[in-house]
């Protein structure tokens, strides 16, 4: 009885996971008004490209290097990866002036 329970508990989650794939599947793309060719599943990130990315400069500027970026988030991954020894010495003498 035990591993009929489990199979059927299988069945029910192997039947929920092929319904999110068709789900998926049949989302309608939210086209860019703009016609630059981006489409997006949701509106959130179409809304996101409008106002930082489609026909604007990149607003996010490097500190440390010339680099520009559209979204916020892909310079502080950048600035984690290339300029983590400056950020890591910033934060030391952060600490040191907060300690005395």
């Amino acid at each position: 009885t035990d591993e009929v329970f489990m199979n059927a508990q299988e069945a029910v989650g192997a039947h929920r996971d092929t319904q999110g794939l068709f789900k998926r599947s049949n989302l309608l793309k939210l086209l860019c008004p703009n016609n630059c060719g981006r489409s997006y599943n949701h509106r959130g990130t179409l809304r996101r490209h409008l106002k930082y990315e489609c026909g604007v400069p990149p607003q996010f500027k490097c500190e440390y290097c010339p680099r520009t970026f559209a979204q916020k988030v892909n310079l502080n991954k950048h600035q984690m990866a290339v300029h983590k020894n400056i950020l890591d010495a910033m934060s030391m003498c952060f600490v040191e002036l907060c300690e005395k």
